[in-house]
């Protein structure tokens, strides 16, 4: 499995990892569990933590644009940690149209990425 989920109900965040290629297993057991988070927590902080992406199962990317139109209105803060050079100014766009806060941080600050999370705005 390339993709870790990790929740934490008192701050109201989830925490993703993914190491290699995200494949439809990936999918079927993150999704339903960040639906549920998000459905009984309303609005939620995420962490996305990028070791290393090779990509997709074909056919994956529509469902994972479908979620996003439905996850993003819950999504009050966004931290993507990675070192992967192509992500940071995709984020930083993507940031600059989502009506979410959202900072990249290289993985050497994933406790800053953490801290800034969990800080920011309480």
């Amino acid at each position: 499995m390339a993709v870790h989920y990790a929740e934490d109900p008192a701050s109201q965040s989830i925490e993703i990892t993914v190491d290699g290629r995200v494949t439809r297993d990936d999918w079927e057991q993150v999704v339903p569990k960040f639906e549920a988070f998000m459905n009984e927590h309303g609005t939620i902080r995420l962490i996305e933590v990028v070791n290393s992406l090779d990509g997709f199962e074909m056919g994956m990317i529509w469902d994972g644009i479908k979620f996003d139109f439905k996850a993003v209105p819950h999504i009050s803060h966004c931290a993507v940690v990675t070192d992967i050079a192509w992500m940071s100014p995709l984020t930083r766009a993507a940031g600059a149209v989502m009506p979410m806060k959202m900072r990249v941080f290289p993985l050497a600050e994933l406790t800053a990425a953490r801290r800034w999370l969990q800080s920011e705005d309480r």
